[in-house]
Protein backbone atom coordinates (compact mmCIF):
# COMPACT_ATOMS: atom_id res chain seq x y z
CA UNK A 1 0.00 0.00 0.00
CA UNK A 2 1.15 3.40 -0.83
CA UNK A 3 2.41 5.74 1.40
CA UNK A 4 0.06 9.28 1.61
CA UNK A 5 1.40 11.83 -0.25
CA UNK A 6 3.08 14.56 2.12
CA UNK A 7 1.42 18.39 1.36
CA UNK A 8 5.01 19.47 -0.27
CA UNK A 9 4.54 16.48 -2.78
CA UNK A 10 0.98 17.39 -3.79
CA UNK A 11 2.34 21.45 -3.75
CA UNK A 12 4.88 20.57 -6.35
CA UNK A 13 2.73 18.64 -8.57
CA UNK A 14 0.44 21.13 -8.39
CA UNK A 15 3.26 23.23 -9.41
CA UNK A 16 4.22 21.18 -12.14
CA UNK A 17 0.79 21.13 -13.68
CA UNK A 18 0.17 24.88 -13.27
CA UNK A 19 3.37 25.23 -15.20
CA UNK A 20 2.75 22.53 -17.82
CA UNK A 21 -0.59 24.50 -18.39
CA UNK A 22 0.51 27.71 -18.60
CA UNK A 23 3.59 27.02 -21.46
CA UNK A 24 0.50 25.03 -22.70
CA UNK A 25 -1.44 28.06 -23.36
CA UNK A 26 1.49 30.62 -24.18
CA UNK A 27 2.16 28.28 -27.05
CA UNK A 28 -1.52 27.79 -28.36
CA UNK A 29 -2.78 31.86 -27.42
CA UNK A 30 0.16 33.70 -26.80
CA UNK A 31 1.58 35.58 -23.45
CA UNK A 32 -0.87 38.46 -23.45
CA UNK A 33 -3.75 36.86 -24.42
CA UNK A 34 -3.22 34.12 -21.68
CA UNK A 35 -5.29 34.24 -18.48
CA UNK A 36 -4.68 32.78 -14.95
CA UNK A 37 -8.18 31.30 -15.14
CA UNK A 38 -7.08 29.50 -18.89
CA UNK A 39 -4.06 28.18 -17.25
CA UNK A 40 -6.38 27.33 -14.27
CA UNK A 41 -8.69 25.18 -16.28
CA UNK A 42 -6.28 24.22 -18.47
CA UNK A 43 -4.14 22.68 -15.25
CA UNK A 44 -7.02 21.03 -13.68
CA UNK A 45 -6.69 23.26 -10.43
CA UNK A 46 -9.05 25.77 -9.27
CA UNK A 47 -7.93 29.59 -9.28
CA UNK A 48 -7.39 29.36 -5.54
CA UNK A 49 -5.28 26.93 -5.93
CA UNK A 50 -3.07 28.53 -8.82
CA UNK A 51 -3.08 31.88 -6.82
CA UNK A 52 -1.41 30.70 -4.18
CA UNK A 53 1.27 29.55 -5.48
CA UNK A 54 1.32 32.39 -8.18
CA UNK A 55 -0.43 35.50 -7.24
CA UNK A 56 -0.36 37.57 -9.93
CA UNK A 57 -0.32 36.70 -13.83
CA UNK A 58 3.34 38.27 -13.49
CA UNK A 59 4.45 36.28 -11.62
CA UNK A 60 2.93 33.10 -13.19
CA UNK A 61 4.87 34.30 -16.61
CA UNK A 62 8.52 34.85 -14.86
CA UNK A 63 8.16 31.52 -13.23
CA UNK A 64 7.23 29.35 -16.98
CA UNK A 65 9.68 31.72 -17.97
CA UNK A 66 12.49 30.04 -15.52
CA UNK A 67 11.07 26.47 -15.88
CA UNK A 68 11.07 26.71 -19.94
CA UNK A 69 14.82 27.68 -20.10
CA UNK A 70 15.66 25.34 -17.14
CA UNK A 71 14.17 22.61 -19.00
CA UNK A 72 16.37 23.55 -22.24
CA UNK A 73 19.39 23.56 -19.70
CA UNK A 74 18.16 19.59 -19.29
CA UNK A 75 18.14 19.31 -22.81
CA UNK A 76 21.06 20.83 -23.73
CA UNK A 77 22.50 18.19 -20.67
CA UNK A 78 21.05 15.28 -22.03
CA UNK A 79 23.22 16.23 -25.48
CA UNK A 80 26.24 16.50 -23.81
CA UNK A 81 25.99 13.15 -22.13
CA UNK A 82 25.15 11.48 -25.44
CA UNK A 83 27.97 12.90 -27.21
CA UNK A 84 30.15 11.66 -23.99
CA UNK A 85 29.17 8.46 -24.71
CA UNK A 86 30.51 8.72 -28.42
CA UNK A 87 26.33 8.55 -29.43
CA UNK A 88 26.43 11.56 -31.13
CA UNK A 89 28.93 13.95 -33.27
CA UNK A 90 29.04 17.76 -34.11
CA UNK A 91 26.52 16.56 -37.34
CA UNK A 92 24.10 15.06 -35.02
CA UNK A 93 24.49 18.28 -32.47
CA UNK A 94 23.83 20.36 -35.44
CA UNK A 95 20.63 18.21 -36.49
CA UNK A 96 19.34 18.24 -32.88
CA UNK A 97 19.52 22.01 -32.42
CA UNK A 98 17.71 22.32 -35.97
CA UNK A 99 15.17 20.27 -34.55
CA UNK A 100 14.69 22.04 -31.28
CA UNK A 101 14.73 25.15 -32.94
CA UNK A 102 11.64 24.46 -34.69
CA UNK A 103 9.92 22.47 -31.91
CA UNK A 104 7.00 24.07 -29.31
CA UNK A 105 9.98 25.28 -26.68
CA UNK A 106 11.32 27.73 -29.08
CA UNK A 107 8.31 29.25 -30.10
CA UNK A 108 7.20 29.61 -26.78
CA UNK A 109 10.40 31.37 -26.39
CA UNK A 110 9.64 33.50 -29.56
CA UNK A 111 6.79 34.37 -27.47
CA UNK A 112 8.50 35.81 -24.77
CA UNK A 113 11.66 37.47 -26.60
CA UNK A 114 8.71 39.75 -28.15
CA UNK A 115 7.06 40.37 -24.71
CA UNK A 116 10.52 41.13 -23.14
CA UNK A 117 11.12 43.87 -25.43
CA UNK A 118 8.82 45.74 -23.81
CA UNK A 119 8.61 43.81 -20.47
CA UNK A 120 11.48 45.10 -18.10
CA UNK A 121 10.32 42.51 -15.19
CA UNK A 122 10.72 39.23 -17.90
CA UNK A 123 13.48 40.94 -19.52
CA UNK A 124 15.20 40.74 -15.95
CA UNK A 125 13.93 36.92 -15.69
CA UNK A 126 14.92 36.15 -19.06
CA UNK A 127 18.53 37.55 -19.26
CA UNK A 128 20.37 35.39 -16.49
CA UNK A 129 18.80 31.78 -17.65
CA UNK A 130 19.53 32.47 -21.22
CA UNK A 131 23.17 33.32 -20.23
CA UNK A 132 22.85 30.22 -18.22
CA UNK A 133 21.59 27.80 -21.24
CA UNK A 134 23.95 29.94 -23.64
CA UNK A 135 26.76 28.96 -21.28
CA UNK A 136 26.20 25.38 -21.49
CA UNK A 137 26.02 25.14 -24.84
CA UNK A 138 29.48 27.04 -24.76
CA UNK A 139 30.66 24.56 -23.01
CA UNK A 140 29.87 21.72 -24.96
CA UNK A 141 31.12 23.68 -28.35
CA UNK A 142 34.34 24.46 -26.80
CA UNK A 143 34.68 20.52 -26.06
CA UNK A 144 33.74 19.76 -29.58
CA UNK A 145 35.81 21.83 -31.32
CA UNK A 146 38.94 22.04 -28.90
CA UNK A 147 41.75 21.20 -31.82
CA UNK A 148 43.70 23.88 -31.45
CA UNK A 149 42.91 25.74 -34.75
CA UNK A 150 40.55 28.60 -33.12
CA UNK A 151 40.43 30.66 -29.60
CA UNK A 152 37.84 30.40 -27.66
CA UNK A 153 36.74 33.88 -28.62
CA UNK A 154 36.66 32.13 -32.02
CA UNK A 155 34.58 29.58 -31.53
CA UNK A 156 32.42 31.63 -29.32
CA UNK A 157 31.52 33.27 -32.59
CA UNK A 158 31.21 30.18 -34.38
CA UNK A 159 28.70 28.99 -31.86
CA UNK A 160 26.71 31.74 -31.63
CA UNK A 161 27.01 32.13 -35.16
CA UNK A 162 24.97 28.71 -35.52
CA UNK A 163 22.40 29.35 -32.61
CA UNK A 164 21.49 32.65 -34.55
CA UNK A 165 20.85 30.77 -37.88
CA UNK A 166 19.13 28.11 -36.04
CA UNK A 167 16.58 30.46 -34.52
CA UNK A 168 16.30 32.19 -37.81
CA UNK A 169 15.52 29.43 -39.36
CA UNK A 170 12.84 28.32 -36.30
CA UNK A 171 11.65 32.14 -36.88
CA UNK A 172 11.12 31.46 -40.65
CA UNK A 173 9.05 28.29 -40.37
CA UNK A 174 6.69 30.26 -39.11
CA UNK A 175 5.29 31.21 -42.11
CA UNK A 176 7.25 29.09 -44.75
CA UNK A 177 6.60 25.09 -44.83
CA UNK A 178 10.22 24.35 -47.04
CA UNK A 179 11.63 21.33 -45.44
CA UNK A 180 13.83 20.94 -48.43
CA UNK A 181 15.36 24.19 -47.73
CA UNK A 182 16.06 23.87 -44.49
CA UNK A 183 17.96 20.66 -45.07
CA UNK A 184 19.62 22.48 -47.80
CA UNK A 185 20.67 24.90 -45.24
CA UNK A 186 21.52 23.13 -42.74
CA UNK A 187 23.43 20.82 -45.06
CA UNK A 188 25.31 24.55 -46.70
CA UNK A 189 26.43 25.50 -42.61
CA UNK A 190 27.98 22.29 -41.95
CA UNK A 191 29.79 22.40 -44.48
CA UNK A 192 31.23 25.80 -44.19
CA UNK A 193 31.70 24.66 -40.21
CA UNK A 194 33.91 21.76 -42.14
CA UNK A 195 35.89 24.36 -44.65
CA UNK A 196 36.73 26.72 -41.68
CA UNK A 197 38.09 23.94 -39.72
CA UNK A 198 35.54 23.67 -36.93
CA UNK A 199 34.57 20.03 -37.56
CA UNK A 200 37.17 17.21 -38.90
CA UNK A 201 36.32 15.48 -41.78
CA UNK A 202 34.92 12.45 -39.63
CA UNK A 203 32.05 14.43 -38.27
CA UNK A 204 31.62 15.93 -41.97
CA UNK A 205 28.43 15.05 -43.31
CA UNK A 206 26.72 13.68 -46.37
CA UNK A 207 23.77 14.54 -48.34
CA UNK A 208 21.43 13.84 -45.19
CA UNK A 209 18.15 13.12 -46.47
Amino acid sequence: MSQRQTQEQRSRQTQAKIMQATLECILSQGIRATSTVDVARAAGVSRGALVHHYPTKEALMQAALEDLLEREVVSVRDLAGRMRQGEMNVDGLLQALHEHFKGDLFMVTLEYLTTARTDPAIMSVLEPLAARFNASLEQIWEQLVANGAHTTDENRVALNATLCMMRGMGAQSIWRDDPALYRDMLLFWKRMLLETGYIGASSAPGDAK
